[in-house]
């Protein structure tokens, strides 16, 4: 199912005249890229991070507020996906026990 979204104008004269018809339609749009994923499982983390992201939303103050708050959330989610990418599995565990296989490269 493909939506398309209307044109600018369009949403910046929803957002001053109708913002309950925009949001409606934000979350029409919404939960129509929600259905689409490809696993239940997926859907499942789609609903939870639309949750939070609705959240965060309800507790802003303002619309500046909540987009300031969504940026922040995902600028730590990004952090923590590199950080899972650069940090040692024995490290991010934080278990001493465990010791990681490094295989060497012959050096020169």
């Amino acid at each position: 199912m493909t939506t398309r979204l209307p044109a600018f104008e369009v949403l910046v004269d929803m957002a001053r005249n109708d913002p309950e018809g925009l949001e409606t339609l934000r979350r029409s749009l919404t939960n129509a890229v929600i259905s689409t994923a490809r696993s239940e499982n997926s859907r499942r983390r789609l609903l939870g991070l639309q949750f939070r992201v609705d959240l965060e939303r309800r507790r802003a103050a303002t619309p500046l507020a909540a987009t300031i708050r969504i940026s922040e959330m995902m600028c730590r989610s990004l952090a923590d996906l590199h950080a899972s990418f650069v940090t040692p599995l024995d490290q991010a565990v934080g278990d001493p026990e465990v010791v990681s296989n490094v295989v060497p490269f012959p050096r020169g």
